[in-house]
């Protein structure tokens, strides 16, 4: 490999890592949550709704916690923050679900879909 291949490939490696710190930086450094979750929480047993289940970041950024209360069709919405962290679902009589919320930073995604199927206690 030339001096000039060297060069080029310092040179693109040294881009990619500014641009990812750029963009993990943004990120999560955000004040305001830029990232709306949305979903529906239903019965794992019975596929029916669950009216008044929390949804919430489980213990993640400032209190009080980004959260939500479902609807009478069991559909929640609110924002949060983008990077990676655990969204915990619960309501009186089941047992509470944690998902992962991964998301993709290059993307810039403006929206993401978690649904839920509580078990009963």
């Amino acid at each position: 490999m030339g001096a000039k291949q060297k060069a080029i490939l310092i040179i693109a490696a040294f881009a990619a890592a500014v641009y990812a710190i750029v963009i993990l930086t943004d990120a999560c450094n955000s004040p305001q949550p830029n990232l709306l979750i949305t979903g529906i929480v239903t019965d794992a047993k019975t596929g029916q709704p669950i009216v008044g289940a929390t949804v919430s970041d489980d213990e993640y950024g400032p209190k009080p916690y980004r959260s939500a209360i479902t609807d009478s069709s069991g559909k929640y919405s609110y924002f949060t923050w983008m990077e990676e962290h655990t969204i915990v679902a619960q309501a009186v009589g089941y047992k509470p679900q944690r998902k992962m919320l991964k998301t993709s930073f290059s993307e810039k995604e403006k929206e993401k879909v978690l649904d839920f199927a509580l078990e009963r206690e």
